[in-house]
């Protein structure tokens, strides 16, 4: 293909506004174009390169056994209610919203859960209909409240959303598992580097959550990870370190003026932050309403609130407001604790409070703490789970010493269960002609997300280089005279029949400037018709490894054929 039939673009200077190197790179190379925040155009190029990556996807999921289908992207609101999550969309403000011109209330979907089952309802009478994986690509939207970092965080996305059906959960770990591998040879045949880790479901739901995530600095996302264990800093689990404990005695209400954090207590009292309890009021966000729960953990620990939103089922669980907290309590928050607490509020514990037998712990009572205070004793520990933030550092819970990094979500796999069956009423009948909801399984890949991140992964201050099997074009032919033409032309012809794709750059320009825009571009390889034609011989450059060598077009053909079918098959 000819490289004026591609409108191709190239900007002179980085773009001010792109916040990240892959990005700023898709906006120079002319690749993308910024309709609105978090809104896209995609030129010709960065289009070839979305086709190849949905392609591999397909073809890997059908291996694995998905039908392909096209769910709608104006979703009824009912159907969202039916399963409760209209609510938690509504609630974060994530799903964009409209009416018809009856007033029925429509979402443009963030993803498709709801109508996928929908769609199976419809679709299977049978149990001999089953297992039965359905998968679409397709755009999706959500409100983001800021978007950034182009692709990774917009509000508007191509994903890949699969959804197995089973009768029993036997069949949805088989499902599972084909998906698992499907994913992890995709992510091999587009080139990314990448990990497995636990995670948390969302709003999504469901059970048995993990994560492929890309290494990056670019990633909005803190993985904790050892040998052997990893796991997104919202899901990671630690062992509590050892604690100290207060002196053991009779319990005793000291002064503590202006003492409001653990640290001054700490201080004050001459003891260790891990001897001082301390107590949070929280608020619990639920469909029908707020209350406030008060939340106890050891002084040197952190509330993982996300841990704390799945205990509760909720919405959202937040920090109470220190005006709430007075109300509540009588005392602003750095003096609140279980002694003297107010009746009827609930309380939940976490597992670093288990065993202690004497701490300092807040009372109610402005400039005042309680010490010697023994749980069992002096106030009800209720039974304790674990609600603490892993950190840096610690025991992971198989034995390794915990690392971060960065990390990008490219994709993530759930087993959903019957959240979505039982609320929508699908299923068929068994054998014995009992009713069974179907056991779904979800699997999603964000397409263009990955696309940012293959070139997160393939930039640098010098620009992109593109993974062979993705890339625009696998050749840039650059003739640098119009009496090459003829010869860039025959030499694309030699290529194409060795199945390697090529984009002779017959665009007005000097060399120097063509030579500039390809390093822009960054296709796998270059190659340059210039003085040493008459001669029979042509550039070539490996971007990958930087080589140039000096060769005859014949043997430029096969070597650019050879590491493409090496990196296929390899993959």
């Amino acid at each position: 293909m000819k490289a004026s039939q591609l409108g191709i673009q190239i900007e002179r200077e980085m773009p001010a506004d792109a916040d990240n190197l892959a990005t700023a790179w898709l906006l120079r190379g002319g690749f993308m174009y910024r309709h609105a925040a978090g809104i896209y155009s995609f030129a010709p190029l960065m289009e070839r390169v979305k086709r190849k990556i949905a392609l591999i996807i397909e073809e890997e999921i059908e291996a694995a056994g998905g039908a392909q289908i096209t769910l709608p992207i104006l979703q009824s609101a009912e159907i969202w209610r039916d399963t409760g999550r209209w609510a938690i969309y509504e609630h974060e403000k994530l799903m964009f919203t409209l009416k018809d011109r009856r007033g029925r209330q429509f979402g443009l979907a963030p993803t498709a859960e709801e109508t996928a089952c929908e769609l199976a309802k419809h679709l299977i009478k049978s149990a001999s209909q089953l297992p039965l994986i359905l998968f679409q690509q397709n755009t999706k939207f959500r409100d983001e409240r800021r978007p950034r970092s182009g692709l990774l965080r917009g509000r508007e996305f191509v994903m890949m959303d699969a959804y197995s059906f089973d009768l029993n959960e036997a069949g949805l770990d088989v499902a599972y598992t084909a998906m698992s591998r499907a994913f992890h040879r995709i992510f091999g045949r587009i080139g990314l580097r990448y990990n497995v880790v636990q995670a948390d479901s969302g709003a999504i739901g469901g059970s048995a959550s993990e994560e492929f995530m890309a290494i990056s600095d670019s990633g909005e996302d803190t993985l904790l990870f050892c040998d052997g264990y990893a796991a997104n800093l919202e899901l990671a689990s630690s062992l509590v370190p050892p604690a100290s404990s207060f002196q053991d005695g009779e319990m005793a209400i000291v002064d503590t003026p202006n003492c409001r954090s653990i640290a001054d207590v700490a201080t004050l009292l001459k003891t260790a932050p891990s001897s001082v309890l301390k107590t949070v009021i929280l608020d619990v966000i639920r469909h029908n309403g707020v209350s406030q729960v008060a939340f106890l953990i050891r002084g040197d620990c952190e509330a993982n609130l996300l841990k704390l939103t799945n205990h509760f089922g909720a919405l959202e669980v937040v920090m109470a407001t220190p005006e709430k907290v007075e109300a509540l309590c009588g005392c602003p928050p750095g003096f609140v604790g279980p002694i003297g607490f107010p009746k009827g509020i609930e309380v939940v514990a976490d597992d670093s409070l288990a065993g202690m037998t004497s701490v300092v712990a807040g009372c109610n009572q402005v400039d005042r703490h309680a010490i010697c205070v023994k749980p069992g004793r002096d106030f009800m520990l209720p039974d304790t789970h674990d609600f603490r933030l892993a950190r840096v550092g610690e025991t992971a819970p198989s034995g390794g010493v915990l690392q971060a990094c960065r990390g990008i979500e490219v994709g993530h796999i759930f087993k959903l269960g019957l959240k979505y069956s039982q609320a929508l009423k699908a299923g068929v009948m068994d054998d014995s002609q009992t009713f069974r909801h179907f056991q779904m399984g979800c699997y999603g890949i964000g397409t263009t997300r990955a696309l940012a991140t293959i070139v997160d992964q393939n930039c640098s201050e010098a620009g992109i280089t593109w993974p062979i099997q993705i890339a625009p074009f696998h050749v840039h032919i650059l003739p640098l005279g119009e009496h090459l033409a003829g010869a860039a032309k025959d030499l694309a012809a030699k290529l194409g029949v060795a199945g390697v794709e090529s984009m002779i750059d017959d665009r007005r320009g000097t060399p120097g400037v063509k030579l500039k825009d390809s390093d822009i571009l960054g296709f796998p390889f270059r190659i340059v018709l210039g003085r040493d034609y008459d001669k029979g011989l042509i550039e070539l450059l490996n971007r990958a490894d930087g080589t140039v060598s000096k060769v005859v077009p014949d043997e430029a053909v096969t070597i650019v054929a050879e590491h493409l079918r090496a990196t296929t098959f390899s993959n």
